[in-house]
């Protein structure tokens, strides 16, 4: 019977060790199997705390939902992005999937083409023309708008109110308002005149609307665009901080109400609501007068065409889901880039839901590979006409013709 029971002991610790073994071997196996998910990178310049969080959530999101890719998010400071970005493009090394402002997708794509994506995400055939048309090429696809946005009015209510004035609906009450509004502590309007695309974002619908032209800007209608805002830093109404001026940094001055109005996109009001919840704002549109204009811009997902193209194509096909959009485009400000998703959004936020109907009259900034170097040109002469005493003709004609001979080098 002893025998029998040590046997039995025995049988047991055998079976004990090789249970041990198999668990191990299958905790091996399982973390294995878990190294073996796909990694990618996505990289981003998104500064807003809030979007960068709701970024990071989509991408658990979809982590999550499957086990074979792993997306990773590297955010890039928006002042270095597209120089990083263009540098690791031509090292052969650039990030699986980019998040590219639209007004710089097509420069970027020249210097090395992004996956097509034509028929690689069905959605794509049902966005709006308006959201693709930047990241179109003859005829195909190359990029998945994220969201879509313009420019509009912010306006401080307050301090409108309290000068006696109504929301301006043109050019000449808007400058009246700004001077009326404007005191020691108080600038009637403020505008980003950086060497960044934020600039142009602002300036473009006064240049547009007053008939002027980017090739031609030193022409009467462009040079009133130019010195429509120079007399108004001239007479006190205009903060030339404007010169060094992100547009993070001009929603914080109006925030502060440093500022009675702003031009800015959607993205901005969730920072108001945040950083100052008794602010008293409203949003219009850009007081244009009888030619209603304002900028279109938005975010773009480009692809690299590498080995790893097939997995990031399978992010990009989680994201354009109808549904999913719906769950999580109102968190970013955006509007969708599908017309019948942006449609539905916004029901109970007046001034978000303003930016639906604007959009409509939206005006896409010229899709050219040139575009880059025009816009940094319009934005240097945007500033030299706020800080310089020089004859603004002798700006606006060199202005002119540096813009001229860009177009020449890539004729």
């Amino acid at each position: 019977m002893k025998r029998t029971g040590k046997y039995i002991s025995v049988c047991l610790c055998a079976v004990m060790i090789a249970s041990m073994f198999m668990c191990g071997g299958c905790q091996k196996q399982e973390k294995t199997k878990i190294t073996k998910k796909k990694q990618i990178e996505l990289w981003h310049y998104w500064d807003i705390p809030g979007n960068q969080q709701h970024l990071e959530e989509l991408v658990d999101q979809f982590n999550q939902s499957q086990d074979k890719i792993e997306v990773k998010v590297s955010y890039i400071p928006d002042e270095d992005f597209k120089k990083q970005l263009a540098l690791s493009m031509s090292e052969e090394k650039m990030p699986d999937i980019a998040l590219v402002d639209s007004s710089d997708f097509q420069f970027l794509h020249q210097m090395k083409p992004f996956a097509d994506l034509t028929d690689e995400i069905p959605e794509l055939q049902e966005y709006s023309e308006k959201a693709l048309a930047p990241c179109s090429a003859d005829g195909r696809i190359y990029g998945q708008p994220f969201g879509v946005n313009c420019t509009a009015m912010f306006y401080n209510k307050k301090i409108l109110e309290k000068a006696g004035c109504k929301v301006p609906d043109n050019w000449e009450e808007f400058e009246e308002i700004a001077a009326k509004v404007s005191d020691k502590t108080i600038k009637g309007f403020a505008i980003t005149a950086l060497q960044t695309e934020e600039s142009m974002y602002e300036f473009l619908p006064i240049l547009w609307s007053m008939g002027g032209d980017i090739h031609r800007i030193n022409t009467a209608s462009g040079q009133q665009a130019f010195l429509f805002l120079r007399n108004m830093e001239q007479e006190g109404s205009l903060s030339l901080q404007s010169i060094s001026l992100t547009m993070g940094d001009l929603t914080n001055q109006f925030i502060k109400g440093k500022i009675a109005m702003m031009f800015n996109s959607s993205m901005a009001i969730d920072s108001i609501r945040e950083s100052n919840p008794d602010l008293e704002f409203g949003v219009a549109a850009i007081p244009c007068g009888d030619n209603p204009v304002t900028v279109a811009g938005g975010e773009i997902l480009a692809v690299a065409n590498n080995e790893n193209k097939e997995y990031a194509v399978q992010f990009l096909r989680f994201l354009a889901d109808e549904n999913r959009m719906k769950s999580y485009i109102d968190e970013f400000g955006f509007l969708a880039p599908r017309q019948e998703i942006m449609q539905q959004q916004f029901k109970n936020d007046e001034e978000k839901g303003v930016f639906i109907d604007l959009y409509q009259n939206a005006r896409i900034r010229e899709i050219s590979s040139n575009w880059p170097q025009i816009s940094l040109t319009l934005s240097d002469t945007l500033r030299e006409i706020l800080v310089n005493e020089e004859d603004s003709q002798t700006i606006l004609d060199k202005g002119a013709e540096k813009i001229e001979s860009i177009g020449a080098e890539n004729r």
